[in-house]
């Protein structure tokens, strides 16, 4: 690619010193700090003996202690717990201290592989602990005071950190009054099983979340610290140009290229940055960027093919239009921080935690964030589509919600040529005020209006009389074209009457962005859906159900005989099926919710 060749063969001047840096960068940031290593080595291991005794009553004592108390998460619990043992501890036992203890601090220290705190769990004052003791810090009269603490605080780690893991760190409910989606809380017996399980080891093996989704998140995850820790983040500065396509140049192509290898795009790969690359660009993009004179002799980099095809991948795993032309919010979207993509993936790590899809038979997932249904059997897709769903907040700018919920249900039945009856809110801020300002504005919608039960001559009607909140009036559209609804919905119980539907608006699938509804869910392929539903309900088929729409049949349900379930749930990062990380917009602000949450989680709290 011609920019990286100009920009490394400027700062090492030819290939053979660029593969010697190459090796030794690439090499380097990964070699042991070897004095550090040689100073472990170096300390001295004291080994102490423990007389239970002395350390149930140092137990008893802390278990009693104010200053203790205000420390742990699960005091009265733990008080209890203790109290029907005769305070004989379950860790710091003579004959399996410290291997015990570590084993389970070495999963308490690794918790932010998770997206967790170490610190909501004692890790880091539990690892302090733990050096002191073994390296003879403690005198002898503080000993066993200092494995009581180790006892409590392991035990209070390892309840908080099993329950986070097993259930979430956070109730989605108490952050979010539009989620209502099944929560998984264990019962007492799950809380109180890392306290009487034998083997605790293979316990916190066992409930690591295994999924493939979440696994393959954690790696991901894992792959952004590593950039934050190793790499600088470059930013984009502000285009010269409107937008910059191919043949274009621009004096920003060279932090572009930067940022596109950081996260794979430039090379094709989901993420993760090869080897040693990125620091020599990085090394060569700083001294460019510092030697003005060359600046302005080189001139601005071309934007070529190679170029326009990675910002193509990153535009597909951001949701944007895929055209590889680098404009204005490509470049926004781009210039976020490396500490909002750590904050979306761990956010929705955290939702994989809440709940877990069937493993087995059909069910229907809707991802309001990338307007994407998925069918699955047997936990694989059948069918996808896209969808529209409930206007943001934002967009309607106004105190009317739009936002379509997250619920679940089962769907039972879909309507062929369904008739619409105009929601209230729709009636009184859009129908309304059309029927007023046009005359003909019902009449070439097809609505009837009813008062009460009894149907109207709208061409009757005052409009000036009535005002949009107090007017007697309902609407209903006929079923036929130009029907919000299309010709077909289907229908699933639930408390907030969401369906998923036809429209007539296909426009709207050509945009990116495709919060456009009132909250129900427009789908593209209506009768590819419908295939999939109703598969097993004899006597119906896609052929026989668009013959009966086309004959004008109205408001014809078809019962399904097999119940399948629908997830209308919330992700902005996960990988998809090709093991590419994925992330799109949050356009319900839902993760910043969860951030939030996060970041303000008392220790205790």
């Amino acid at each position: 690619m011609v920019v990286l060749r100009r920009l490394l063969q400027y700062t090492f001047g030819s290939v053979v010193p660029l593969l010697i840096a190459s090796q030794s960068l690439g090499g380097c940031q990964f070699l042991p700090n070897t004095e550090e290593t040689a100073q472990a080595a170096q300390t001295p291991v004291v080994v102490r003996s423990i007389d239970e005794d002395a350390l149930s009553r140092e137990l008893a004592h802390l278990l009693a202690a104010p200053a203790m108390m205000s420390v742990l998460v699960y005091d009265d619990t733990l008080r209890q717990q203790y109290r029907a043992r005769a305070h004989a501890p379950r860790w710091v036992r003579a004959e399996s201290f410290p291997s015990r203890v570590i084993g389970i601090l070495r999963f308490l220290l690794r918790a932010d592989e998770h997206g967790l705190d170490p610190g909501w769990y004692h890790a880091d004052e539990l690892q302090t602990l733990v050096d002191r003791v073994m390296t003879g810090a403690s005198g002898d009269g503080d000993h066993h005071e200092l494995l009581a603490r180790i006892e409590l605080l392991l035990s209070d780690g390892l309840l908080r950190y099993s329950t986070h893991l097993r259930d979430g760190v956070v109730d989605p409910r108490a952050v979010d009054g539009a989620y209502h989606l099944p929560v998984r809380r264990g019962g007492l017996r799950e809380f109180f099983e890392p306290l009487s399980t034998i083997d605790i080891i293979s316990y916190l093996r066992n409930i690591q979340p295994a999924t493939p989704r979440y696994r393959q998140l954690q790696r991901a995850y894992a792959g952004f610290l590593d950039i934050k820790r190793l790499y600088r983040w470059p930013r984009i500065p502000r285009l010269t140009v409107d937008k910059l396509e191919v043949g274009a140049a621009s004096p920003a192509v060279p932090a572009l290229a930067q940022r596109l290898m950081l996260t794979g795009e430039l090379f094709g790969a989901a993420q993760a940055p090869l080897r040693g690359s990125v620091q020599l660009v990085d090394l060569a993009l700083r001294a460019y960027e510092l030697d003005s004179t060359r600046l302005e002799s080189l001139g601005a980099f071309p934007y070529d093919s190679t170029l326009a095809n990675a910002v193509k991948r990153y535009q597909s795993r951001h949701g944007l239009l895929v055209d590889g032309v680098v404009g204005v919010r490509t470049v926004a979207r781009m210039n976020r921080g490396i500490d909002a993509y750590v904050d979306q993936i761990r956010a929705n790590l955290e939702r994989f935690r809440w709940l877990r899809y069937p493993e087995r038979g059909r069910f229907v997932v809707v991802n309001v964030p990338e307007f994407w249904l998925y069918a699955y059997r047997d936990g694989k897709v059948e069918a996808d589509m896209s969808v529209c769903v409930g206007q943001s907040r934002t967009k309607t700018g106004s105190m009317v919600n739009h936002e379509t919920p997250l619920i679940t249900g089962e769907f039972t039945h879909c309507v062929l040529n369904p008739f619409w009856h105009v929601p209230w809110s729709i009636a009184t801020r859009e129908i309304y005020h059309s029927a007023k300002k046009d005359s003909n504005y019902l009449k070439r919608g097809r609505y009837k209006v009813y008062v009460r039960d009894s149907l109207v001559d709208a061409r009757s009607i005052n409009w000036a009389e009535h005002s949009p909140n107090s007017m007697p009036f309902k609407f209903r559209q006929e079923p036929g074209a130009g029907n919000a609804l299309g010709a077909i919905k289907f229908m699933f119980r639930n408390d907030f009457s969401i369906y998923l539907h036809d429209t007539p608006q296909q426009w709207a699938f050509r945009r990116a962005s495709r919060d456009v509804s009132h909250g129900c869910v427009r789908i593209q392929e209506p009768m590819d859906f419908a295939r999939f539903l109703l598969d097993g309900t004899p006597d119906w088929t896609v052929e026989r159900l668009q013959q009966t729409i086309y004959s004008g049949a109205r408001s014809k349900p078809i019962l399904l005989t097999e119940k399948t379930p629908v997830f209308i749930d919330y992700y902005t990062a996960w990988v998809d099926s090709s093991g590419v990380l994925q992330f799109r917009d949050d356009v319900y602000r839902k993760d910043a919710l969860l951030t939030r949450a996060f970041k303000t989680l008392h220790p205790r709290g």
